[in-house]
């Protein structure tokens, strides 16, 4: 083995433990913040948390042996007092290594796409699929409005969301103007409202609460749709079962 190709064999071993150490102090960070993550509130939500999660983890490891590449290097390679003459060791490129990050990529585009790609998306249209008798909840969306109908229960044009915890939720979506986005932050889902167009978004809520004791239970235009698209948001409240059938109850025709 050359010299040079042994200071390349030590310096790449240095980058290693470099990557190890940060690895360890980057991750641990990383567990604390995912500790406090925001509420999930539906089946959906927890999909894609839990895709998120991972690709988070997986984008502190890339980050971490990134950013410590590159601050090995100055420290490592770096010229010393004095030192005028030509790198001793600088190389354009080092096929091991090369070929190690063009395989190392390939793997990681391929597993990402089965999983959180192919698996998350199985698991949200599995649940579309399975539900037989979803809650109807006709959402129309205008600058800079929401408002809801529920066409089984005889309930139209209400200006806040009643749900159910528990039951899958069949969104039909409609916009009487521009574009817009229908989203509740705790959901973990969204979907376009295009104009001309008919559209389903299916949620499963998993936590009660509503928009007074939660902030991230709320409907939220997540498009920009014009001047008042800030506050082109409406109330939600997730309640039982039971207790829904009795708003139901009250507030039907």
């Amino acid at each position: 083995m050359s010299a040079k190709t042994e200071n390349l064999v030590k310096a790449f071993g240095g980058l290693v433990v470099v990557w190890i150490i940060g690895l360890v102090i980057a991750e641990g960070i990383t567990a604390v913040a995912l500790h406090h993550w925001p509420l999930i509130g539906s089946v959906q939500a927890q999909i894609t948390a839990d895709a998120t999660t991972y690709l988070v983890w997986q984008a502190v490891a890339l980050y971490v042996l990134v950013g410590g590449t590159i601050v090995y290097s100055v420290f490592r390679f770096r010229a010393r007092p004095g030192d005028m003459g030509p790198p001793a060791y600088q190389r354009r490129y080092w096929t091991p290594f090369v070929m190690f990050w063009l395989g190392m990529s390939i793997i990681i585009n391929m597993a990402n796409t089965i999983y959180p790609g192919m698996v998350g998306l199985e698991q949200l249209w599995g649940i579309q699929l399975k539900a037989k008798h979803p809650l109807v909840v006709d959402v129309t969306a205008q600058q800079w409005k929401w408002t809801f109908s529920y066409p089984k229960q005889g309930i139209t044009d209400v200006s806040h969301l009643v749900v159910p915890k528990g039951e899958t939720i069949d969104f039909v979506l409609r916009t009487k103007d521009v574009e817009h986005d229908f989203w509740v932050p705790a959901w973990g889902v969204k979907k376009d409202v295009i104009p001309n167009e008919v559209r389903h978004l299916y949620i499963t809520p998993t936590v009660l609460g509503s928009t007074k004791t939660n902030p991230m239970i709320r409907v939220q235009c997540s498009l920009i749709c014009g001047n008042g698209h800030p506050m082109m948001r409406a109330p939600v409240q997730v309640m039982t079962k039971a207790a829904f059938k009795t708003w139901v109850a009250n507030n039907s025709f």
